[in-house]
């Protein structure tokens, strides 16, 4: 890693005043509705700086894949699409590079460069900087995802985490330098405390962020595994989806508020055969037994019933 160090908030520069060492394609509609740049995350921040970037036309296999792209799925019928666009009008909106000693290496523009393979173009015109530390690679990558509404929440929530974890950040400051509120960020980072299985399901498109984050509320994931499962059998809407879960977890916590008869009938037991008030309460796998006694004589008669009913074998599990 070139640096793990917090960076500023980031956005991304106009790029209308760079340097142009190389002609560009003449202008067509852009081919993804995308703006010629994005739009600024923050007001209060630090930029990233095109000021030693100019745009060029460079060879398609000098360029590697960004490791620090959060996005993964693509489809494969729009990714045909943009290649046919590309092969009849070119590349409009240039790629984002950096130097390497062999080459370059992506940043932004991962569909673009899929595009441009499939379409067996040679040559891409793209921004080049010089350099651009680990960190940042991965927050312009995810920021132009975000803001172009292209991540899957999985990926987003998978970004947010790498990005916690790699580069010691908080969930505050992940927040501002994507343009997110705190809760968003940590809603979505929720999404990966999903089974595995239903974490596909909501790549694939099979359910929805909502139903993902209702499904969360069963805090069990063998809970969560069934209730998907009737979600796509029955194909429930979030709202429905919702009262299920709330429905189980009000019915949860009854069950568990509720007399356990067996507790009920031991504290009866003891009782009888102590002569007091006595309570019997569950905590997790253990519990309390609470013996009432008012006097030292009366505590001191206790211990003589309890230690007497243990030498004559009849409550074995009370010990003096």
């Amino acid at each position: 890693m070139d640096s793990i160090n917090p960076q500023p908030n980031i956005t991304m520069q106009s790029l209308d005043n760079l340097a142009v060492a190389a002609p560009m394609p003449a202008a067509q509609p852009a081919m993804e509705n995308q703006p010629a740049s994005p739009a600024p995350i923050t007001a209060e921040t630090d930029r990233v700086s095109y000021n030693d970037a100019q745009i060029q036309e460079i060879e398609v296999a000098k360029i590697a894949p960004n490791p620090f792209q959060p996005r993964k799925t693509f489809d494969p019928a729009a990714l045909k699409d943009l290649a046919d666009s590309i092969k009849e009008h070119g590349v409009i909106q240039p790629l984002v590079v950096t130097k390497t000693p062999v080459g370059y290496e992506l940043v932004v523009g991962e569909r673009r460069f899929r595009a441009s393979q499939l379409a067996g173009m040679e040559k891409v015109p793209a921004i080049i900087k010089d350099t651009m530390v680990d960190q940042t690679k991965l927050e312009v990558a995810l920021i132009e995802n975000i803001q172009r509404q292209e991540l899957n929440p999985i990926e987003e929530a998978q970004a947010y985490e790498r990005l916690m974890k790699t580069f010691n950040l908080t969930q505050e400051q992940v927040a501002k330098k994507v343009g997110r509120s705190r809760p968003a960020v940590a809603n979505t980072v929720r999404l990966l405390n999903l089974p595995a299985e239903i974490q596909r399901g909501v790549i694939e498109g099979r359910i929805m962020e909502g139903h993902a984050r209702a499904l969360l509320g069963l805090n069990d994931p063998e809970k969560m595994l069934l209730m998907y499962k009737v979600v796509l059998e029955q194909g429930l809407n979030v709202r429905q989806v919702e009262s299920k879960v709330r429905e189980l977890t009000v019915k949860r916590q009854m069950d568990s508020a509720a007399p356990d008869p067996k507790l009920m009938a031991m504290e009866s037991e003891l009782r009888g055969r102590l002569g007091t008030q006595v309570k019997i309460q569950r905590q997790g796998q253990g519990g309390k037994i609470t013996i009432e006694f008012f006097s030292d004589e009366e505590l001191s008669d206790l211990v003589h019933k309890m230690a007497a009913e243990q030498a004559a074998g009849n409550i074995p599990y009370l010990t003096v």
